[in-house]
């Protein structure tokens, strides 16, 4: 196993691709298939996770501190900082289109990435929000966001809702290879239960040139446009959870579950279950 060629293989891919970086499961995936690190099936991309943890590509960074997930980008765009926030500012407003097809490099600008985004999301927000789920980011692979409908691959947050609200379905979509018109049920079901969500940063977190802590002014302006005081609120993530939980409080935003839940990624599919559907409980919707 050769670290150079690992870092060499993941740059080349981010150039080809016109990604700003990748996460450690598709990463390990990927070096696989190139045979330069065998990835683990029980837990994909640990091999990989295990090598960021011993400081082996020293220019990925967990955007959330300790704990959170892995972003890497390519080697010579960022170095890890001491308190593992980037710290380096973005020398351009351009990222890659957030349009979910594949083999395309349009770019757009900031502004119009966060339009987007934000359109894919109203499309499917109920007329009167009853679970407001506050996840931490949208993907670095933008045509991975939640709720855009040709997604094919690593969409682990829609799976474990999806899983946890309207397991039939989520059995459906997988078997049928990620059928558009099946997540397209479940989306407008997930609406017509009355679900939505909302991202604590407006940006991939590999755009984000400042810590999570401060999009909270921003999503707290979001959460009074779209809730009611009878809104129940789930944060998922422990760093949503960590940054979130008494800010909101603070801000007179009771309804909110009292659960620290896992991503529905690396490893924290199971625990992901059990925790969410606690939260589900404690919301009045299991």
């Amino acid at each position: 196993m050769s670290i150079k060629a690992i870092i060499k293989f993941l740059d080349d891919y981010l150039i080809r691709s016109g990604r700003q970086s990748i996460d450690p499961v598709e990463a390990n995936a990927l070096l696989e298939k190139s045979g330069l690190l065998r990835d683990s099936k029980d837990k994909p991309g640990k091999p990989l996770r295990d090598l960021l943890r011993k400081g082996q590509l020293p220019h990925a960074f967990q955007s959330g501190g300790k704990g959170s997930s892995w972003t890497i980008p390519h080697s010579t765009k960022r170095k890890t900082a001491p308190s593992n926030y980037p710290t380096v500012k973005m020398t351009t407003k351009t990222v890659v289109t957030t349009q979910p097809k594949q083999n395309t490099a349009a770019t757009v600008d900031i502004t119009q990435l966060k339009q987007n985004l934000e359109k894919a999301r109203l499309k499917y927000k109920p007329d009167k929000v009853r679970y407001l789920l506050i996840a931490e980011a949208p993907p670095d692979s933008l045509d991975r966001f939640f709720y855009f409908e040709n997604v094919h691959q690593h969409d682990y947050l829609f799976l474990g809702v999806a899983e946890a609200l309207y397991p039939d379905l989520k059995y459906k979509f997988i078997a049928s290879g990620r059928d558009s018109d099946i997540k397209l049920s479940i989306l407008l079901k997930f609406q017509a239960d009355g679900f939505y969500l909302l991202d604590l940063s407006e940006l991939p977190l590999s755009l984000l040139n400042k810590d999570l802590g401060s999009q909270l002014p921003s999503l707290i302006e979001k959460i009074k446009q779209v809730a009611n005081s009878d809104t129940k609120i789930i944060l998922i993530k422990a760093t949503v959870y960590d940054t979130a939980f008494n800010a909101l409080r603070q801000h007179g935003l009771r309804n909110i579950i009292d659960s620290r839940i896992p991503f529905p990624g690396q490893g924290g599919q199971k625990l992901f279950q059990i925790e969410f559907k606690k939260a589900l409980k404690a919301a009045q919707y299991l």
